[in-house]
């Protein structure tokens, strides 16, 4: 793991560990911002939920939000985590800077606008192979070198048995050599 890598995935982990930390310990603080879900949630068919459901949903979220930043911070599953931090985001964000429904649009455009680029460095770690290639790729050049492998084989099969014929040849040469 490059230097880089090793500086940044903890500080861009941080801010999702501060979250989870502070929905984890005052989920009664984020409720307001939840609550602003609920006229969606209804049109999508779910429902409202009530105030104790929104209490709960945010302990949980901020658990894997903690849980997630702490593996990605300290390298456990980075990718994973990092994709967890981006899906976790999005409803956050959405949650916490109703830019659809807010009187102060340019504080929540700008509050959305950070959260997104939160999602964004999350899903750039997500991606992050550490220089290994991708599962298509490996498996597309291991097609390639065995089909190339099989045609060296052949090649060499086809020397050889030049080399045995001629091995042949040479033997009864010898042979009628040593009978005359």
């Amino acid at each position: 793991m490059s230097i880089l890598t090793a500086l940044a995935r903890p500080f861009l982990a941080a801010p999702f560990i501060a979250s989870g930390v502070d929905a984890a310990r005052n989920p009664e603080d984020h409720v307001e911002a939840g609550q602003r879900l609920n006229p969606i949630l209804e049109k999508l068919g779910v429902g409202e939920l009530s105030d104790s459901s929104l209490m709960t949903a945010t302990r949980i979220i901020g658990g894997v939000r903690i849980g997630a930043g702490l593996g990605m911070a300290l390298g456990k599953k980075p990718r994973l985590s990092a994709l967890t931090l981006a899906l976790t985001e999005i409803p956050v964000g959405l949650a916490k800077n109703p830019v659809f429904i807010s009187d102060d649009s340019e504080a929540s455009l700008s509050g959305l606008l950070t959260s997104v680029g939160l999602v964004g460095g999350a899903l750039v770690a997500a991606g992050d192979r550490r220089g290994k290639p991708s599962l298509a790729w490996r498996l597309e050049h291991r097609k390639d070198h065995k089909r190339e492998l099989g045609l060296l084989a052949d090649k060499y099969e086809a020397e050889m048995d030049s080399v045995r014929e001629k091995a042949k040849a040479k033997a009864a040469r010898l042979k009628e050599k040593a009978k005359n």
